[in-house]
């Protein structure tokens, strides 16, 4: 049960401030928001291995979402 708290506790506060950061230098795109929600969330499961019963669905939509705003910035950056 630790290990579950710690994890969402540092999951909150990581979201916290990198909301905050982004905000505070004028970020305004949600991509950027959400890549790097979706990074805090595979690093705190990779320190802290929280408990799950079964497949892990969310990291895989997320992994998915996070491929295809990364490969759209890609195409941005080649085709311009």
């Amino acid at each position: 049960m630790l290990r579950d708290f710690l994890s969402n506790t540092v999951l909150a506060c990581l979201i916290t401030i990198s909301t905050w950061a982004l905000w505070s230098v004028g970020e305004m795109r949600i991509d950027a928001y959400i890549a790097l929600y979706v990074l805090e969330y595979t690093v705190v499961k990779a320190l802290f291995r929280p408990r799950r019963i079964g497949l892990d669905w969310l990291m895989i939509v997320l992994l998915i979402v996070f491929s295809i705003i990364v490969s759209i910035r890609i195409m941005e950056v080649l085709y311009k």
